[in-house]
């Protein structure tokens, strides 16, 4: 629904160390300004005390965790998607299942759905514990509870990534590939709603291949009734626009790396076919090529 923020309430800042450091940080960039997110948070954490929460599509976590390990100097570094972080108490992921676009300045579409799925990256040494993981999740239900934001818990951040890929693969990929059209036109061809299916596909099987390549147990799998909920969501979307279209047809940098091009690299690692995948992320490789010339 409707919301207005009037904007004598709200409190800007041109630069984060004006801030100083505070209990919570919600980055809700585009995957293509990853690199710029340490500068931006640093000055707002706190080692024991600052949750992140890093609202964004793709597989970010194990570049972002290095990245901010990197900015703080620590040469003990991880790149796996769960470990440890010493510059701030916890890193999450946020996934946004909604349908918003942003219009102007100040002012946003919300047209359909709107949970937002959270799950831990990495936490600090001293947080680690089972039952420091509790206090983790609690914090991220605490930080929504005075909202109307529903929201749920990832036990498996690697599954809940999968499962956003599951329709950002074949929708956002679809639309920028056949030069910027909506969902609702993808949902009533034939031929692209079949394209869909099919990246679907491959999608849960890339995704069931590296899941219990990290060890995750079988109820986090990806299933054919995924599938069939993606599809039945955008049946209902109407003509929405996918960022990734948006962002090609308005001449924006894409998220091409961490939303296209690192499941297609997985893929390879792992001995995945992804044929249509594999297409379709061509395509927009090449789309984004041609329009930087």
């Amino acid at each position: 629904g409707d919301i207005n923020i009037p904007p004598e309430e709200l409190d800007a800042f041109i630069d984060s160390k004006e801030v100083g450091p505070v209990d919570w940080v919600i980055v809700a960039l585009k995957s293509s300004s990853l690199e710029a997110i340490p500068a931006l948070v640093y000055p707002l954490l706190e080692p024991k005390r600052t949750r992140i929460l890093a609202i964004m599509n793709g597989m970010i976590e194990d570049d972002l965790i290095h990245l901010l390990r990197e900015f703080a100097g620590d040469e003990e570094g991880t790149n796996e998607m769960s470990g440890q972080i010493n510059c701030c108490a916890a890193v999450y992921a946020g996934m946004a299942l909604i349908c918003a676009n942003r219009l102007g300045p100040g002012k946003v579409d919300h047209s359909f759905a709107g949970l937002l799925k959270g799950g831990l990256a990495a936490s600090h040494p001293s947080f680690s514990s089972d039952e420091e993981m509790d206090k983790h999740q609690q914090a991220f239900y605490d930080l929504w509870a005075p909202s109307l934001v529903n929201v749920d818990w990832e036990l498996s951040l690697l599954a809940g990534r999968w499962r956003k890929s599951l329709w950002n693969l074949p929708f956002n990929g679809i639309s920028v590939a056949m030069g910027g059209i909506t969902v609702d036109k993808i949902v009533n061809d034939q031929g692209l709603r079949k394209l869909a299916y099919a990246i679907m596909d491959e999608t849960i099987t890339l995704a069931n291949t590296d899941l219990v390549q990290h060890g995750a147990k079988e109820e986090v799998l990806l299933t054919q009734d995924d599938k069939k909920l993606m599809m039945a969501l955008s049946d209902n979307m109407g003509s929405y626009r996918t960022s990734t279209m948006l962002d090609f047809t308005e001449g924006r940098p894409m998220e091409v790396k961490y939303l296209f091009s690192t499941p297609v690299d997985r893929a390879r690692k792992l001995g995945v076919l992804v044929p249509h995948l594999e297409t379709i992320v061509f395509q927009i490789e090449a789309l984004e090529k041609l329009r930087d010339q």
